[in-house]
């Protein structure tokens, strides 16, 4: 081969050798999506608890893997005004955790304050160059006519081919509600004799009341193995949680559903109606929780 042919060759395999790393490097790299810096905002205020809780983070870019250590915000400029009465700043909140590998969330409460039932609640957070605020009214707890906890005994057999017996659970609640409110009901299980928690879940679809009216409210159906004698028994106690929220989280409550998810402040889909304005995101509600006990009744 001559010397001019094995240049060129060499020349074409090296060209080939540059575009192939092109293409490489261009499938492997990320693609950058569009991203804005805003807080994150996520509050309950349940009347008669402490007012705690209430996180203040940040977005970070959409293809960044999160850590609490990321969303972090522990300087935050921040203050809750009950309308009409005082203001309060917010402080960080000191980790529950005395576990060192164990991250600290940027929760930020108001010592030695409760929240009050009937009142409206604004926040007004600021961090950086951004803003951020929202307001909600804490409702008076729900108006309970009656409620009861229905069980089902059902059998089930196993892979091994032997038989379990499940206990399927399902409250309902009547209710006089109030216009512009929203309703749900959930069930928990508890030890008679310490009042020990033994399961809370269950809690069904949200009920938006338009108008003063009475309505019916039930739960999700959900299944606990081996409690059925000790439901029988009398050896665990069953009761029923009704929950009432201000008006406004209903918009926030059926865009938040499309995700899927069971809890209220879990990783929710796109397009949420979030209440949180300004250069934030987040919901902020008011809530009041009603307790019955109740002796299940079988179907």
């Amino acid at each position: 081969m001559s010397q001019g042919v094995l240049r060129r060759t060499n020349l074409m395999v090296t060209v080939a050798v540059v575009l192939f790393g092109a293409v490489l490097s261009t499938c492997t790299t990320q693609p950058e999506l569009p991203f804005e810096e805003k807080l994150v905002i996520r509050g309950l205020l349940e009347a008669g608890q402490p007012l705690s809780d209430i996180q203040i983070s940040k977005t970070i870019p959409p293809l960044e893997e999160f850590s609490y250590e990321k969303v972090f915000v522990g300087d935050a400029r921040a203050q809750i005004t009950v309308v009409d009465s005082i203001s309060y700043a917010l402080q960080l909140q000191p980790s529950s955790s005395t576990v060192a590998t164990v991250p600290q969330r940027s929760l930020y409460y108001v010592p030695h304050v409760r929240v009050e039932a009937g009142k409206t609640y604004k926040i007004n957070v600021q961090w950086k160059n951004l803003i951020a605020f929202a307001e909600t009214r804490v409702p008076l707890p729900p108006l309970v006519d009656s409620a009861h906890v229905r069980i089902s005994i059902v059998p089930q057999r196993t892979t091994l081919g032997t038989i379990v017996i499940d206990t399927v659970f399902e409250s309902v609640a009547w209710i006089r509600a109030r216009a512009h409110e929203v309703y749900r009901v959930g069930t928990t299980l508890h030890d008679a004799a310490s009042g020990r928690l033994l399961s809370a879940r269950g809690f069904g679809e949200a009920v938006l009341a338009r108008s003063a009216e009475s309505i019916v409210v039930t739960s999700n159906t959900w299944r606990s193995p081996s409690v059925a004698f000790s439901v029988l028994a009398n050896r665990i106690q069953s009761r029923v949680n009704i929950q009432v929220y201000d008006g406004a989280f209903y918009r926030y409550y059926q865009t938040r559903n499309r995700s899927g998810q069971i809890g209220i402040f879990s990783p929710g889909g796109p397009n949420i109606e979030w209440n949180v304005q300004g250069n934030g995101i987040g919901e902020f509600a008011g809530v009041a929780t009603l307790q019955r006990a109740a002796i299940p009744r079988l179907r």
